[in-house]
């Protein structure tokens, strides 16, 4: 895989969110790095692949290690912890993979949290009775979810 920005719109083909609403949580290259490291880059890049092929469409796993890799790569921007893979025998991945917490920021930037409109609880303070006024729904800080690279779209009648 060449670099971040790669990474960032293969994330956006698996996650839904623009490549510009994930850039925006700073957290990317961290994120490319630990992918790189925990899955080895043959298989970070057997997944680009399988992605890249589907042109917009869900992509057709070649094998079943790289659909782990990539609800592990779902999984690491939704939640901010790295849910472990299974060994594969592949020298650059690591052997023993469990799951973590990535960083409390990974864990503030989560998406989930962008889907449901709020904040990480925890990370921000609200006054005082905040509990019984309606949730406000935040638009991201890249703004609204864009076309991503290599997009199909639906005909009218199939939207």
């Amino acid at each position: 895989m060449a670099g971040t920005e790669e990474f960032l719109f293969l994330s956006a083909e698996l996650t839904g969110f623009g490549a510009g609403q994930l850039a925006a949580t700073g957290l990317a290259d961290t994120y490319r790095s630990l992918v790189l490291e925990r899955a080895g880059p043959d298989r970070l890049d057997r997944l680009r692949a399988a992605v890249a092929a589907g042109a917009g469409r869900p992509p057709a796993f070649p094998d079943e290690s790289v659909r782990e890799l990539a609800r592990a790569v779902v999984h690491l921007w939704y939640l901010g912890t790295w849910p472990g893979l299974a060994p594969v025998d592949e020298p650059a991945a690591r052997t023993a993979d469990g799951p973590f917490v990535v960083s409390s920021r990974a864990y503030a930037e989560g998406l989930v949290w962008r889907t449901f409109g709020t904040r990480a609880p925890g990370t921000v303070a609200h006054e005082h009775g905040s509990w019984s006024l309606p949730p406000t729904v935040e638009e991201p800080a890249a703004g609204p979810p864009g076309p991503r690279r290599g997009a199909a779209t639906a005909p009218a009648g199939q939207r």
